[in-house]
């Protein structure tokens, strides 16, 4: 990215950086001119693919390897006759506000969980997605319940499961010195696995306040014998076992509604 810059540029850019006597000014200035984050780190997924699946662990991991083993991470070079520097590395009283802003930029890379992205989901839908995002959570608390060693994998969901236990509580902690890019990464990932989460409950809670859907007998009974031959009945006492028979029943009227609709829309 940085060789798309003339000297001119460089030059002007160097002078506005070493003027600017704020050091969240200079973070600024090399943020928008360099990228601030100079590694490709793991998008959001709901089943955090981070922790579960080897390739995507170990390119975290190769990440986390090259940052400890660069200390340059920091700082731009160009040469025009003359060297230009551009130097962040924060010093002491400064390395929060890097730490800060740096997380900033990872949650402001996070997805936005609004009204127009909730529209691709149903009611049962978003009960699949709690119930899938609830066990991702409830398996990273027991491995690092039940798990004593200090592997790489167990140290990094520590850092998200703290920042979901933060954002739980509404106490997101700020970073009070300089922290690795990894470590803000995956504390950013905990708030945001936690408002995904969040958005969901809220989504649920929307849509079982609207009216339950009342069909006629004959036509809720053939198509719960549809339901049935496809063996989309038993596909859903497996996936909702705790469910009472009047629960059940709502459920399988959500999915005669949803086919009621989807037949509407077509004919």
């Amino acid at each position: 990215m940085t060789n798309r810059y003339s000297e001119t540029d460089i030059r002007k850019l160097h002078a506005d950086f070493k003027t600017e006597k704020k050091y969240n000014a200079k973070l600024i200035i090399f943020d928008q001119a360099f990228g601030i984050i100079p590694f490709g780190f793991p998008p959001f997924d709901s089943r955090l693919s981070v922790f579960f699946q080897k390739e995507t662990l170990d390119h975290l991991a190769g990440i986390f390897k090259a940052e400890r083993n660069n200390p340059g991470l920091t700082e731009r070079k160009f040469y025009f006759g003359e060297t230009f520097i551009f130097n962040i590395k924060p010093a002491n009283s400064n390395s929060a506000v890097y730490s800060n802003y740096i997380l900033s930029d990872f949650l402001t890379r996070a997805p936005v969980f609004d009204e127009e992205w909730q529209k691709q989901f149903d009611k049962i839908q978003i009960e699949i997605l709690l119930d899938e995002a609830n066990a991702v959570v409830n398996d990273i608390e027991c491995a690092l319940l039940q798990e004593y060693d200090k592997s790489f994998k167990l140290q990094c969901m520590a850092v998200f499961f703290k920042a979901y236990a933060d954002s739980f509580l509404n106490h997101r902690q700020t970073p009070e010195k300089k922290r690795k890019f990894t470590e803000l990464y995956l504390y950013s990932l905990g708030v945001t696995y936690f408002n995904y989460v969040s958005v969901l409950k809220n989504k649920r809670t929307e849509l079982q306040a609207q009216p339950a859907f009342k069909a006629n007998a004959a036509d809720s009974g053939t198509r719960k014998e549809l339901l049935q031959e496809l063996g989309i009945t038993e596909f859903l006492r497996l996936k909702y076992p705790a469910l009472n028979e009047e629960e059940f029943d709502q459920k399988l009227g959500e999915i005669i509604l949803q086919l009621t609709h989807q037949q509407t829309n077509t004919d």
